[in-house]
């Protein structure tokens, strides 16, 4: 008969920004600030602008120029949203000043991690476990 061990299934919490910046555990969020986070990147998705027109039917110019505009839209306030939702599902451990002195694709790297580690975690199987 198969059993459960908490960790054999849940894995502690830690990040590791060397050689940038330090390390440690990070405090098992709580369901409300879980909720939160989840609410926070709904209300962003929410708040983005979509591109203009229908995909399908666009010419391949069209197409260019409806990605040109994403590309040069200023990110700056969401991207500083964004840290702060990291940053407080975290307990502060990483801090947003931690976290923000991150170079782009370490910042990027751990905010991906994150929100896959919280929000879309590996769903077990245990039928299918010995």
């Amino acid at each position: 008969m198969g059993s459960f061990v908490l960790q054999d299934e849940v894995s502690e919490l830690t990040y590791n920004f060397e050689p940038y910046g330090g390390s440690g555990p990070i405090p098992e969020p709580s369901s409300d600030q879980i909720q939160d986070f989840k609410n926070a990147i709904a209300d962003l998705i929410a708040s983005t602008p979509a591109p203009e027109g229908d995909r399908d039917s666009m010419t391949p110019q069209q197409m260019v120029a409806s990605i040109s505009t994403i590309l040069k839209r200023d990110t700056s306030e969401s991207d500083e949203k964004v840290l702060h939702m990291a940053a407080d599902v975290c307990s502060g451990q990483p801090s947003f000043d931690e976290i923000q002195a991150l170079p782009f694709r370490a910042r990027t790297a751990f905010l991906g991690w994150l929100v896959g580690t919280l929000i879309l975690p590996e769903v077990p199987m245990p039928a299918t476990r010995t």
